[in-house]
């Protein structure tokens, strides 16, 4: 490394490919995926496992900033107008978690800000006991279109059920039923709330389920003798008891689908949470994980707000930059229906910029890297601003092998936070590190929106197309408006657009601040404790924005727009009061200027990230870069201690030509 001094200027080069402060860090094996070719997303061959910024948390990663009732195992409160998971030390406690997160990648989870991962991991955890997919006979609900093979559902009516589901408790739930870093467990993953009724007379002639439904039909009829003839007219019915030989699609009769569909579902989650509550009296019942799709009839939410301690659910977003409806109606709905608070258990964002095929996978699928991290702000800002949601976890930490057969079910997608070499997506780990540690920034005091009041403190943007009267009584499975009493509170009905954003405003927190003009896919900035730290998120080219949230209040015109060029997918900068530069780091980028005569840094090739941490006190930059590169300029520390990588670095003099013109901007 050299440095040169030239009127005021200073410029810092590094060579050799880091060679000299890498300490080993880089090798050519960790950039090269086994086929020997470049992977179009730019990932870092390692990253720091700093600890998060996130403090004042007790030792299950829960926020001693608000208490709630100390039990000694997780559970569930109201605090004010909130719900929380409450850790076993009595402390708040917003989910945040990357699914198959194994121990050995706890140090980046905590790092990047996650609380919750797999059993083992150290970490806060939960469990599925699968009670759903037991040995016993199937209920024929039809296989839906793009559905995977295991969106199933038991018989649950078979005698054997009760019995084998106690078994599976026990040896699942037996040995961890005192841990009191078990948060709770999931009575199953994804299985088919949906046409019960309609399949209920494609059952065996000796299936229990069809016997349970003649005498759930038995009874509806028994006021309604003359309604059994007309109703099943097509299938020539003329006693109850003609209900035990029909193949064929059940007609439609309302009121009796209402009555079997609670009569199942009634059975389906008594037995199931009772035998789980046998055997593990102190952990939460997360519920079923649904899928992403209208709301269950209400016969079956009614069942789970009776035996789940929390509704959770697989809720994917199809845009990154914005949400779909489901997020600010179903969710409030399936709170408002059931009394309990919601958390999602799996979202995601998969990128076509790798060498994974992307045949088949959850939705959506995006462009790169910056539009996952663009996806993990906007779902995060707006899940932890609904005061019923209670966590959220990512799907997944590692990729989907390029192939992985899965019988019938071949997953190849881009989910991971890191490649299948364990190598992160620095972009979008550490957007999740910025957004992870704000995030009691973001889930307390949801005070609503004075604008838009159903939101709270998110809002989505563009509220200029009319809602549809029913949209809330659909997802409700209701023949009427579904009577939110937030949504009272709108000053005209509104719906979901294509062009919203999400948007956040809180005392200390701003996302996507209004006031960026140009080519930033988002932006946060969060001030307190006498700094302000900005978080910009795939700047294409440049984009302006006033001048004091890059130099400070104290600066001249802070009002006045600043352009700020640069190719970073991801760019964070924090300054003190004075507007002095304490840190900036920056992932899949090559340049940060203020203009053509005001450069900041400037490296001769894209990095995947690069840190710069300045002590003024000890007049000392500690540089942290993963990746290669051959020259690299940083403006404003003449004179200063330069360690890289951990190792100093001497400075010499260099000529003109050898170098980079950088023009000194921090002060």
């Amino acid at each position: 490394m050299a440095i040169r001094v030239s009127r005021g200027r200073v410029l810092i080069i590094l060579s050799a490919l880091l060679a000299a402060c890498s300490g080993g860090a880089v090798r050519a094996a960790e950039v090269e995926v086994e086929s020997g070719e470049m992977l179009p997303a730019i990932i870092a061959p390692d990253l720091p496992y700093d600890a998060s910024a996130l403090s004042a948390l007790d030792s299950y990663g829960g926020w001693t900033g608000l208490q709630g009732t100390r039990t000694g195992f997780f559970h569930v409160e109201k605090i004010g107008d909130r719900w929380w998971f409450i850790t076993p030390e009595g402390n708040a406690f917003f989910m945040l978690k990357v699914i198959n997160a194994q121990e050995d990648a706890v140090p980046r989870l905590k790092s990047w800000g996650f609380n919750t991962a797999e059993r083992k991991s150290g970490l806060p955890y939960d469990v599925d006991v699968s009670l759903f997919r037991v040995d016993v006979r199937p209920y024929p609900v039809a296989q839906r279109p793009g559905f995977p093979p295991w969106v199933t559902f038991p018989d649950v009516f078979d005698p054997t059920w009760p019995a084998k589901c106690a078994q599976r408790a026990e040896e699942v739930l037996g040995p961890i039923k005192d841990d009191p870093f078990l948060v709770g467990y999931f009575l199953v993953n994804e299985v088919c709330l949906d046409g019960w009724y309609e399949a209920v007379m494609h059952t065996d002639l000796d299936a229990p389920s069809r016997a349970a439904f003649v005498e759930v039909a038995r009874t509806y009829y028994a006021s309604r003798p003359g309604e059994l003839v007309s109703d099943w007219e097509a299938y020539g019915v003329k006693a109850i008891d003609d209900l035990k030989n029909i193949q064929g699609d059940a007609p439609a009769v309302p009121e009796l689908k209402a009555l079997w569909v609670s009569t199942m579902a009634e059975r389906a989650f008594g037995v199931a949470s009772n035998a789980a509550r046998a055997v593990d009296p102190n952990h939460l019942n997360l519920g079923t994980r649904m899928f992403n799709a209208p709301l269950p009839e209400p016969g079956i939410l009614a069942a789970m707000g009776k035996y789940c301690d929390v509704i959770s659910m697989n809720l994917y977003s199809m845009f990154p930059d914005r949400l779909p409806v489901q997020m600010f109606t179903l969710v409030p709905a399936i709170h408002a229906i059931t009394g309990r608070p919601t958390m999602t258990t799996e979202f995601s964002f998969r990128a076509a910029d790798t060498l994974h095929p992307g045949t088949m996978g959850a939705l959506p699928a995006v462009d790169t890297q910056a539009q996952r991290a663009i996806g993990y702000l906007s779902y995060v800002s707006a899940a932890a601003s609904i005061p019923s949601h209670i966590g959220v976890a990512w799907y997944t930490y590692h990729d989907d092998d390029i192939e992985q057969p899965w019988g019938r079910y071949a997953e190849d997608c881009n989910f991971g936070v890191v490649d299948n070499l364990r190598r992160p997506y620095a972009v979008l780990s550490e957007t999740m590190r910025a957004t992870n540690e704000v995030i009691y920034e973001l889930a307390a005091n949801p005070a609503r929106s004075e604008t838009i009041p159903l939101f709270w403190r998110t809002e989505l943007m563009r509220w200029d197309v009319p809602l549809d009267e029913v949209l809330l009584g659909r997802l409700a499975r209701a023949g009427k408006p579904f009577e939110d009493p937030l949504a009272k509170t709108l000053p005209e009905p509104r719906r979901y657009h294509e062009n919203y954003w999400v948007h956040h405003s809180g005392p200390r927190l701003t996302v996507n601040d209004g006031r960026f003009v140009g080519w930033c896919g988002a932006n946060m900035i969060e001030s307190g404790e006498g700094s302000t730290t900005l978080t910009l998120i795939d700047v294409l080219s440049y984009t302006s924005f006033p001048r004091s949230l890059w130099l400070g209040a104290g600066c001249k015109d802070p009002g006045e727009p600043l352009a700020l060029e640069t190719n970073a997918r991801f760019l964070q900068r924090r300054i003190d009061a004075n507007g002095n530069v304490n840190e900036m780091t920056v992932a899949d980028c090559s340049y940060v200027r203020t203009g053509y005569d005001q450069t900041e840094l400037r490296v001769n090739c894209r990095v995947p990230y690069l840190r710069l941490a300045f002590d003024r006190d000890a007049q000392a930059l500690n540089i942290t870069i993963r990746g290669s590169a051959e020259r690299m300029g940083v403006a404003g520390v003449s004179g200063w201690k330069i360690v890289c990588n951990g190792k100093p670095v001497d400075a010499t003099h260099v000529e003109e030509s050898e170098g980079l013109t950088v023009v000194a901007l921090i002060p």
